[in-house]
């Protein structure tokens, strides 16, 4: 008998334990939310008018002298006013550098991007799933680009597989099975959601300042939901493409970011956002060369190192 009320007795301490610890924790969770919702619902007081995330984001954080970056750019425009297009903007404070912003050019494999958007955006709506599984038809398998060609064959690949492929790897078999899942109102659906009705030209080309464009709604999630965003930027930030813009941003840095290539168009192309720890920054740098020789590569690799570590370098 008395073992038994020593059980009771120690069950109901322990009980008082626990109800205790999460009183505690609910205490101290409703003061920070009372501070910060607080603090939130002074400042959209007191400056209604105001961007409200100013609040929290340290000044220090808005100060980036570009001037320095502006003066290189501009000469680069110049000198290259028909093949290179350049766009660099801090997050932040919103200051940014357009070069060439007019031109237009092939976006190569940026274009998977739009693409994976378009997937996610599909799953959303009820239409798709990231389990959901497919199959390459004849002529989807390519070796142009990943490696998913030497092993696909007739399998079956989930969505989410398929995805992480197109934009870790930019596997060209994982973009030619997708295109089978899209069709032109899905392109509309998402230009006219986005307001990026001008995003491509009738030959379905772009300025380095429009595809910016596609990075920021990802980065403010205003088209996919937040999970689904930071899916697709996560799977941006593991490319396996150390080459162009990554260059120039050191490996302690997070750069989620898509690049392109095409040999036809001679086109060599690198956007993504740099995570500088309270600094991040949105570029992209699209190079049309004389042709698709190596040489040509290597000086459009050379060029977006520089561009790239002069960015990082403002920014940091």
């Amino acid at each position: 008998m008395k073992d038994n009320e020593k059980k009771l007795n120690k069950k109901i301490k322990n009980q008082k334990w626990i109800i205790c610890s999460l009183a505690l924790v609910l205490i101290v969770s409703g003061v920070f939310s009372f501070k910060y919702f607080s603090a939130d619902s002074d400042f959209r007081s007191d400056f209604p008018l105001l961007d409200p995330s100013r609040k929290f984001i340290p000044s220090d954080h808005y100060i980036t002298n570009i001037e320095e970056l502006r003066g290189y750019l501009r000469e680069l425009g110049s000198k290259y006013p028909d093949s290179v297009t350049v766009y660099y903007e801090n997050i932040n404070s919103g200051s940014n550098i357009s070069i060439n912003k007019d031109l237009r050019l092939f976006p190569a494999s940026l274009s998977k991007l739009v693409q994976a958007i378009l997937i996610v955006n599909k799953i959303e709506k009820g239409k798709m799933s990231f389990d959901q599984e497919l199959k390459a038809e004849p002529g989807d398998i390519s070796s142009d680009s990943g490696d998913l060609y030497k092993t696909i064959g007739d399998k079956p690949m989930t969505v989410e597989k398929l995805l992480e492929e197109l934009l870790v790897n930019s596997d060209n078999t994982a973009q030619n099975i997708f295109r089978h899942q899209l069709n032109f109102e899905d392109y509309l659906d998402f230009q006219n959601t986005t307001g990026l009705q001008d995003l491509y030209n009738d030959q379905g080309f772009i300025s380095a300042k429009e595809y910016t464009r596609i990075l920021r709604v990802l980065y403010t999630s205003n088209f996919l939901k937040p999970e689904n965003s930071q899916k697709i930027l996560s799977y941006m930030a593991a490319s396996t493409f150390k080459d162009y813009l990554s260059q120039g941003v050191p490996s302690g840095v997070e750069f989620a970011h898509k690049y392109g290539e095409n040999i036809d168009y001679n086109i060599f192309a690198d956007s993504g956002i740099v995570y500088v720890p309270g600094k991040p920054y949105m570029i992209s740098v699209i190079i049309k060369g004389k042709d698709s020789t190596n040489e040509t590569r290597k000086w459009a690799t050379k060029l977006m190192k520089e561009i790239s570590e002069r960015a990082y370098n403002i920014s940091k």
